[in-house]
């Protein structure tokens, strides 16, 4: 038997590396010759590698999304002195194959660009569950985004390689799904000799690791003993939570005879200091301390930055709603008759902004060095709140949209975010921002920059104040609006100009409507 090397090429004149973006065979599998083995990128091209020779695949040296210089051996192939011999080997691997279970692998998938490595947020199933085509098995999270990972095929969840919380590079495998086996514990074939053993050390593990009592297992084994299908349901039975993990070790509670709030087979905190609430030890009124995910150390990140950076300042205008409530309640029946989706104010304010942005430019550019780039495009942010936290998908084009279109944009990134499925495409290279802190009753606020934009508008709740209308005091709906700015770009003159604008727009809406 004799290896050979499966190396980098040369990719051309001034490219010295490249990345492994795509592995389409795994290591033992048996290769023809010219099949693709993998697929490389640079910032210029994508080059998929050819297998020299038939055999069987060894050795893989480098994962998915790592980097690899010019020349170095990304793999090796097993090949046979004798050609009759690999024909033997791949159809002793087909007939394998026939005997053993498929399985499919879980793996990190690219999440954008700079981004090399996630945290496991949540397991969403347990090993050994039934898991569905399509099913959300596992939530990950980075510093800019968090994502679920879903089933490819349906099956059961055999292995989970790593822990909650725990830190995983891009296309590193987390877990195994085994598409051929069922989940079903009336088919977990109990051993008939004598397990007491296995069973012994199992349950101390257990005991250990949650602080279970094992006096609680049912024993269904041959002399009332523990079976290993009795331990397989007991420790499938209730899966703690990291915090619930974490109480229970630190005030030493007690677990048994739990019930739990959910109905699953899932324990949380609460779970636990509801069964303990005589306990003297959670009495103390300790602080809890809890880690910033990736995505709120990003948030606070790009906060912070926008404050180091940006000289930002902030200007204040009121807006008589009267109008546009009127025109809203009007026609709202049949614009959704129509187009399918509510009429709301956002599409308003969003082509206002437009509008005032094409008046004033230098709110539609950013810094970049020692320059300012001015944007002929209108890519409006709108921010939007969820218990993940702050997310800014952005419409592309929105200035060649109509307000349905608007309308349902926003719906679906508002859909999207509470659901995870935000991606960092849906949420890069805005110009402007708009946020509405009026939908939690914030009356008046000064919003923070996204940079590198150089400016974002918010919104307020709507409040019936006395105000003059030809000289006559009269109740009207009044929100207050703030602009942010960069002043480094734009002066105050032109904020004031740019929020007066918006005004004058949502003030007399006609303009919007008929495109004045």
């Amino acid at each position: 038997m004799k290896k050979i090397e499966i190396q980098v090429p040369a990719l051309g004149e001034s490219i010295t590396e490249a990345t492994v973006s795509k592995w389409f065979k795994k290591r033992d599998d048996f290769v023809k010759k010219d099949e693709v083995l993998l697929e490389l990128e640079t910032d210029k091209v994508s080059q998929e590698i050819y297998a020299l020779d038939s055999g069987v695949l060894t050795d893989i040296f480098f994962q998915e999304g790592e980097d690899v210089k010019i020349g170095e051996t990304l793999a090796k192939i097993e090949i046979s002195d004798n050609p009759n011999n690999n024909i033997i080997r791949e159809n002793e691997k087909n007939s394998d194959t026939k005997n053993t279970d498929s399985f499919f692998d879980v793996i990190i998938p690219s999440l954008g660009e700079s981004i090399t490595e996630a945290t496991i947020g949540k397991w969403i199933k347990s090993e050994g569950e039934n898991i569905t085509k399509g099913e959300a098995i596992v939530e990950i999270e980075t510093d800019k985004v968090t994502q679920e990972l879903y089933a490819e095929n349906g099956g059961v969840l055999e292995k989970i390689f790593y822990k909650e919380n725990e830190e995983v590079k891009i296309g590193e495998i987390i877990a195994k799904v085994n598409e051929t086996k069922e989940a079903n514990k009336n088919k977990f074939k109990e051993d008939k000799k004598d397990n007491t053993e296995i069973a012994k050390e199992s349950i101390k593990k257990i005991e250990t690791n949650n602080k279970l009592d094992p006096t609680t297992v049912k024993r269904s084994g041959i002399g009332s003993k523990i079976s290993l299908i009795d331990l397989k349901e007991f420790s499938e039975e209730l899966i703690f939570s990291p915090a619930a993990k974490r109480i229970i070790r630190e005030k030493n509670l007690d677990t048994r005879n739990l019930n739990l709030s959910d109905g699953s087979n899932r324990v949380n905190k609460s779970d636990v200091i509801q069964k303990n609430l005589n306990n003297p030890s959670l009495e103390n009124n300790t602080d809890v301390e809890k880690p910033l995910s990736k995505l709120r150390q990003s948030i606070a990140s790009r906060l912070k930055q926008a404050q180091n950076t940006a000289a930002m300042l902030t200007t204040f205008n009121e807006i008589d709603m009267f109008k546009i409530i009127d025109i809203r309640k009007k026609y709202k029946e049949k614009f959704l008759d129509k187009y399918g989706v509510k009429l709301g104010f956002m599409s308003f304010f969003t082509k206002a902004a437009i509008i005032a942005l094409k008046d004033i430019p230098d709110i539609n550019a950013e810094i970049k060095g020692s320059s300012i780039i001015y944007k002929n495009r209108y890519d409006i942010g709108i921010a939007v709140g969820t218990d993940k936290g702050l997310f800014v998908p952005v419409i592309k084009n929105a200035d060649k949209m109509t307000f349905a279109d608007i309308e349902n944009e926003i719906i679906n990134y508002g859909k999207m975010a509470k659901d995870n499925k935000l991606t960092l495409d849906h949420m890069k290279n805005g110009t402007f921002t708009i946020s509405n802190g009026g939908v939690y009753g914030s009356m008046l606020s000064t919003p923070i920059l996204n940079t590198p934009q150089s400016g974002i508008l918010g919104l307020h709740n709507i409040v019936k104040r006395p105000w003059v209308v030809n000289e006559q005091i009269e109740i009207r709906p009044i929100m207050y609006v703030a602009l942010t700015y960069d002043h480094r770009i734009v002066d105050g003159k032109e904020a004031v100009t740019f929020l007066v604008r918006i005004k004058e727009i949502i003030e007399n809406p006609e303009q919007l409507i008929f495109e004045l």
